[in-house]
């Protein structure tokens, strides 16, 4: 999966699986999740939202499954 990057205070890259409905989310601080069933729009409302992290953290964040990946 290929992750973008992007300009936030809190997130440095975002990636979707379009087909496996997988978000994978880039902390600045390095570390790297994967969100499991997440939703094509909450991807897309994720990258175009004013604020990223914030979107993030209401609507990602404790929502669906997710396992660190590093």
């Amino acid at each position: 999966m290929t992750r973008q990057l992007i300009i936030s205070m809190g997130l440095k890259s975002v990636g979707y699986d379009a087909i496996a409905h997988v978000l994978e989310v880039e902390l600045q601080s390095g570390r790297i999740s994967r969100y499991f069933d997440v939703p094509l729009p909450v991807y897309e409302a994720l990258t175009s939202a004013p604020s990223k992290t914030q979107y993030f953290n209401d609507n990602v964040v404790g929502k669906y499954e997710s396992r660190p990946i590093s």
